[in-house]
């Protein structure tokens, strides 16, 4: 096209300042949408091969698999060619505790009334203790200035055990102050933790909202290990969640309450009478290490390689039961091998990214999210450099009922093209440049999640504790389907055609938010 444009006189001044002129404007403005890449189906389902196989024995934290998973990452990093992101190592190390409550022994004391674990509440911590202090109820514990909302505005909570509400108000209501009827971050309890101990909290008692909208459904297969609590953690306080029996002895009108802060949408929280002791005492401790891997390819741009985009995984997935093992081949071995392939695929690019990449593949997720939330504790590069996360998680099967989103959710018959997006509510930026990075692959993109308060979908993965952090983070998500955190979740039942197009897509994403000049932002208002 350039060429038939030029003028038929080579020599004139004309085709020299016309040709500088376009030869300026392509070099200054790349091409709107990175080249597209052709993911290796056949490298996929090596990886996949490994990481599902009896040898990991389902990957779960502090077991022999995780190590040989975390293991085979970084074999698959150096391979790639990427740089070691923790210095001179692939691995992020961090201490995890296993233990089990003695419920017999474990009591919360308030007055002259004296509640059991066994009979009225649950929770763990990653050492016994023994607190004795004031206590104030705290509505739902949650300060949200962006919602003009702070439970802990008319009480001083120093040195004090808070009571509190899970979840956040109204959430059955489409009209709610916070987010109709989607959930913010700021409903999920380790929120709720670091937000009570940064008001000087010593303790958090959670009472179950009566008016919750979560999905509870039985499910006899294992949903995580035994792994409560990094010992290094950014939370220092214990907590533990009352059951009904509980609640109505420690507070009888608990529910009249909370249909009061309900109604009012404003915070309704009191300082208790009486002094509260709680005493938590645990058996079967065991403590181990377990790992995030972590790689980089450094940015081209001098200035701009000092940001950092994260493109994350986690590799571990359950444990043995009854001598059955879950080989997670979406749950997370999609996730886990593609963040490898994409390292790949980034490392043979000829087209460089102008800020840092950092690929990392989380521990123990399965647990609480616990290296994600480790990483956010202990970051390989400051906080306020990373620009945007993109996670993987779950992405190469296609969405279908379970019986937690039976008559819940709307899911279409047909969603082999189809991909949720999770987290994209507070960066529209994000969504852009996601939305961007489409172009090429033709996705079909699904948000209901961000309207959704009975799956808990927000809080579930690797994104979530950069949310708390204020970092647009999203979840590339295939979808709840049959099988799930079951035995049956194999390498067989994968659409490597999915898997193959949310890879293109995580790659033209990725390769727009390192190269763009803007940053994606973050939204904490309404």
């Amino acid at each position: 096209m350039l060429q038939k444009r030029l003028p038929m006189k080579l020599g004139s001044s004309s085709v020299l300042l016309n040709f500088c002129n376009r030869a300026i404007l392509i070099c200054c403005f790349p091409p709107l949408i990175a080249a597209d890449v052709h993911p290796n189906i056949g490298r996929l389902k090596t990886d996949l091969e490994y990481l599902t196989s009896p040898q990991l024995a389902g990957r779960a934290s502090l077991a022999p698999g995780a190590k040989l998973a975390a293991d085979y990452v970084v074999q698959q990093f150096q391979q790639a060619g990427i740089q070691p992101a923790n210095g001179n190592s692939y691995l992020q190390e961090f201490t995890v505790t296993e233990n089990t409550l003695d419920a017999a022994t474990s009591t919360l004391t308030m007055g002259e009334l004296q509640l059991v674990a066994a009979n009225h509440f649950t929770g763990a911590f990653h050492r016994n203790l023994s607190i004795k202090a004031n206590a104030v109820f705290v509505g739902y514990g949650i300060t949200a200035p962006e919602y003009g909302y702070d439970d802990y505005k008319t009480v001083d909570a120093r040195g004090k055990i808070v009571f509190l509400f899970d979840r956040e108000p109204q959430e059955a209501d489409p009209k709610s102050i916070f987010l109709g009827l989607g959930l913010t971050r700021y409903a999920n309890y380790r929120s709720k933790l670091k937000n009570a101990q940064s008001h000087g909290a010593v303790a958090m008692v959670i009472f179950r909202s009566a008016k919750t909208t979560a999905a509870v459904v039985r499910n006899p297969s294992p949903t995580r290990g035994n792994a409560e609590r990094q010992i290094e953690d950014g939370v220092k306080i214990p907590f533990i969640n009352l059951n009904e029996a509980g609640a109505n002895k420690l507070l009888p009108n608990w529910r009249a309450i909370q249909e009061k802060l309900d109604e009012s949408a404003k915070p309704q929280s009191f300082t208790l009478p009486n002094e509260v002791e709680l005493q938590l005492k645990h058996s079967n401790f065991k403590q181990g290490t377990t790992w995030n891997v972590v790689g980089m390819i450094e940015g081209s741009d001098r200035t701009l390689k000092r940001e950092t985009i994260l493109l994350t995984s986690h590799h571990d997935h359950l444990p043995v039961r009854s001598e059955k093992y879950y080989p997670g081949a979406n749950d997370n071995g999609s996730g886990t091998a593609g963040v490898i392939e994409l390292a790949r695929l980034f490392r043979e690019s000829k087209q460089r990214p102008k800020r840092t990449i950092l690929f990392v593949s989380f521990g123990a997720e399965e647990n609480f999210l616990l290296g994600s939330f480790y990483f956010v504790d202990h970051p390989l590069r400051p906080l306020v450099t990373i620009r945007a996360v993109i996670n993987l998680d779950m992405i190469a099967r296609n969405e279908a009922h379970t019986p937690s989103t039976e008559g819940r959710l709307v899911i279409p018959s047909d969603t082999r093209n189809q991909l949720n997006l999770v987290g994209t509510i507070y960066s529209p930026g994000l969504q852009k440049a996601i939305e961007k990075g489409n172009r090429r692959v033709g996705l079909q993109f699904d948000t209901k999640f961000e309207r959704d308060s009975t799956q808990n979908i927000l809080f579930r993965c690797d994104h979530y504790p950069f949310l708390l952090a204020d970092i647009p983070a999203v979840w590339l998500f295939g979808g709840l389907h049959p099988g799930y955190h079951e035995p049956v979740d194999t390498v067989d039942k994968l659409d490597f055609t999915k898997l193959e197009k949310v890879l293109r897509l995580a790659f033209q994403t990725v390769m727009e938010l390192a190269n763009s000049k803007a940053s994606p932002g973050f939204r904490t208002g309404p």
